[in-house]
């Protein structure tokens, strides 16, 4: 056996991570094309130990592993390999989250540090799967879930029918599968989710949860809103003269004149130079105040608003009829903009009116507006 300096290589076609160098004692998981390993040794010419991404060990053959990212397209595959191609959903190997609110972590271990909460029908990126269903995969990032939380994209209907069939008196239950309607119904684009609100509702209702019972019928508003969005063309004219107005200054297209902000605000806390390679900001130079970061450029005497907290000194004016400040509440602007807007479960309270070159991000906290951010389209 030759033990080598740490190197990694990539899986050239679909294969498995066996037990021993030989095909006839059993594997441990699925690799895709792609998937990147450790080598540990090299056993013989043919084959291999090495480490899986998850930390599993074990031998692959070595006509399975290349240098360099396979770029072809014609792979053969392993048709009893349970990772998934590229999809609607997905563009790269991947397989989908099948229980609510799944805790990622930063270590392949019950004990590992919290990195990210995923939703019932979430598609992960897997590159590696184990056959273990108690063992870990690594989703990228180094997140950490158990093997036995991920399969083929959860069925609505057949969630909805499995609620169907609970008894009314089994409450927890109900709201468990309720949960997960909802969660599944955000991952499936927009139709499903008045229907998963209405749902959760009625377990809401049963248990006389005056918290869930107000929360879900906001969010029935927004999904009203999210499926029966108003034209592209209509946001973008409701949007397209959007301004701020600080401590009394009008502040058009985003655009300030650098002067009149020292003199409002004084020099920045911070000031800093940050990579943008897309040009999607004014400046590279941005100035940082307490509640809001600038693109600046001295040279020209001007600053655009990157993102703002709005406060008593502080609006967005959408347009002269919409004007937000800080005084507004979630409810009340889902009411009033739900057919503008589009958000996601990732991204919940925050919610974004697009424009011909990018849009707006407009963030809730507590149910209070918090700030608004300026993004534009690499």
């Amino acid at each position: 056996m030759v033990i080598q300096a740490q190197n990694h290589k990539y899986i050239n076609a679909d294969t498995r991570l066996y037990n021993e160098a030989t095909t006839n004692d059993g594997f441990k998981g699925y690799f895709k094309v792609n998937a990147r390993v450790e080598v540990l040794s090299t056993q013989t010419s043919d084959w291999v130990f090495v480490k899986a991404d998850n930390d599993n060990t074990g031998y692959v053959q070595s006509k399975y592993l290349s240098v360099k990212y396979n770029s072809n397209q014609n792979i053969v595959e392993d048709s009893d390999n349970p990772i998934l191609n590229g999809d609607n959903y997905y563009g790269g190997h991947h397989l989908f989250v099948t229980v609510a609110s799944l805790r990622a972590r930063g270590e392949p271990n019950l004990s590992g540090e919290i990195r990210t909460i995923l939703t019932m029908g979430e598609p992960v990126r897997v590159k590696y799967i184990p056959v273990e269903k108690d063992a870990w995969v690594n989703i990228s990032d180094n997140r950490y879930i158990q093997r036995k939380y991920l399969n083929e994209r959860p069925s609505y209907d057949a969630l909805a029918l499995s609620y169907a069939s609970i008894e009314k008196s089994n409450t927890n239950e109900r709201l468990k599968i309720a949960e997960r309607l909802v969660e599944l119904a955000w991952n499936s684009g927009y139709t499903y989710l008045k229907s998963a609100y209405l749902v959760l509702l009625d377990v809401a209702t049963d248990t006389n949860n005056t918290a869930l019972i107000k929360s879900t019928q906001m969010y029935l508003t927004l999904a009203d809103g999210l499926e029966h969005p108003l034209p592209s063309e209509m946001v973008t004219s409701f949007i397209e003269d959007a301004s701020f107005k600080i401590k009394g200054v009008q502040i058009n297209k985003q655009m300030a004149d650098l002067n009149t902000v020292i003199d409002t605000y004084g020099q920045p806390i911070k000031m800093e130079n940050i990579s943008d390679e897309c040009g999607v900001y004014y400046s590279s130079t941005f100035y940082h105040y307490k509640n809001m970061t600038l693109s600046v450029n001295p040279e020209e005497n001007l600053a655009e608003i990157v993102d703002i907290i709005l406060d008593e000194n502080s609006v967005f004016i959408m347009n002269e009829n919409s004007i937000i400040d800080h005084t507004i509440i979630e409810t009340e602007f889902i009411k009033l903009y739900s057919k503008y807007i589009r958000t996601s479960i990732q991204d919940l309270h925050t919610y974004t009116i697009f424009n011909d070159y990018g849009g707006y991000n407009i963030v809730f906290k507590n149910g209070k507006i918090y700030s608004v951010t300026v993004f534009n389209l690499c």
